[in-house]
């Protein structure tokens, strides 16, 4: 196994510029998830790394060593692709055994009728298959060697296409979005296996997703990417709850986080809808910014809350409840997340009064950039966020 860096890597395609400058270092082992909106560049900086693709700019090195030139076979990574990618016509053990025997054997101990003739074949394919019984094992399919694709679901047909990867013991796993095609219950199976095999191995995996529920639940680290550009990358708990930018705040969280206008006034004392809130920025330059409130940061109050509207939707989810709160200022909705045991007393239409937890608090300026050192004004001294 191996670490990867990528190091200013550009790509353009004609006049447009797809890859603006990434830069990411992974280290040996770690589980590094891609994760942004369609458009963004992630699956093409995926395949530069693979070597399926050539960067315009920059340098991808694995284990210290510049791969530039160097073919997709020599790179020695397994990638597990969206579409699975499996013969149709092979059993399930020799789509398996594929790339080992393009590694190990001969063109003429791989012809189907004399191969087996050619002096080593025999050998070399007792080990190829012990290799594939391995694999399979782990991956729970070893009943399964005998069929074919066809006859598989789609949950097993990723298991294979996992075990194509697992058997070339690579450098590194990378895997683009390949969950997308699984119903919802086979994902949420299929990630838990995947970050199980994660931690059997210790290998580097790279994973390539739009889902960001993917991601904040299977990797070691998020990188999230916009526009071409790594906007941050963290773990997924720094990402969600302290994020770099405004972008990756409303990205990473379902349901989205709440994003309403404030003003700074001189001494960077806050105010929205004309209401001035108990929190200041000092050293902020007085003007228009944005607050971000994660639903939960979010609460029922009493008359002197800075938030009133009346609730026009709801979803009861078992354990917790969110509600859409239409605010009577302004033609905008935020979403609280409630206890169930509060759904009698949320009713459509109910009035409802808001406060939030100022420790939860996010302020992001003008241009999206985040803002840190919020504090409270009764409590300057303690800094919140």
């Amino acid at each position: 196994m191996a670490g990867l860096s990528i190091q200013q890597v550009t790509k353009r395609f004609g006049e447009t510029e797809v890859l603006k400058g990434v830069s990411l270092d992974i280290a040996d082992g770690e589980f590094v998830s891609l994760v942004g909106p369609s458009g963004c560049g992630k699956s093409t900086l995926l395949r530069i790394i693979a070597g399926l693709e050539e960067q315009s700019a920059g340098e991808i090195s694995i284990a210290g060593q510049s791969v530039a030139g160097q073919r997709a076979a020599d790179r020695n990574l397994s990638m597990v692709f969206q579409s699975y990618a499996l013969y149709p016509h092979l059993s399930v053990g020799d789509n398996i055994a594929v790339p080992l025997k393009m590694r190990r054997m001969s063109g003429m101990q791989r012809l189907p009728l004399i191969g087996r003739f050619v002096p080593g074949a025999r050998a070399m394919a007792k080990e190829i298959g012990q290799s594939v019984d391995h694999a399979a094992q782990m991956l729970e399919i070893a009943h399964l060697l005998d069929r074919k694709p066809g006859q598989l679901s789609g949950g097993q047909r990723q298991r294979v296409a996992l075990g194509r990867a697992l058997v070339r013991e690579p450098a590194a796993f990378l895997l683009d979005e390949p969950l997308s095609n699984l119903d919802a219950k086979l994902r949420v199976q299929t990630r838990a296996e995947i970050a199980q095999l994660h931690r059997r191995l210790q290998a580097t995996f790279i994973y390539v997703t739009h889902d960001q529920v993917e991601a904040m639940t299977m990797s070691d680290r998020i990188a999230v990417m916009m526009g071409g550009r790594i906007l941050q990358s963290a773990a997924p708990e720094v990402v969600y709850e302290d994020p770099d930018h405004i972008e990756v705040a409303e990205f990473i969280g379902s349901p989205k986080i709440n994003i309403l206008p404030v003003e700074i006034a001189d001494g960077g004392r806050l105010s929205l809808m004309d209401r001035p809130l108990d929190l200041t920025i000092p050293g902020a330059v007085r003007g228009v910014a944005s607050l971000g409130l994660r639903p939960e940061a979010l609460r029922l109050a009493g008359e002197n809350a800075p938030l009133r509207g009346h609730v026009v939707h709801s979803e009861n989810l078992g354990s917790e409840m969110f509600v859409q709160v239409a605010l009577a200022e302004r033609q905008e909705r935020i979403t609280l997340r409630a206890a169930p045991d509060q759904r009698a007393s949320l009713g459509l239409g109910t009035p409802v009064a808001l406060d939030f937890d100022p420790q939860r608090a996010l302020l992001f300026d003008a241009d999206g950039t985040r803002l840190r050192g919020l504090q409270q004004v009764n409590a300057a001294a303690s800094e919140v966020a």
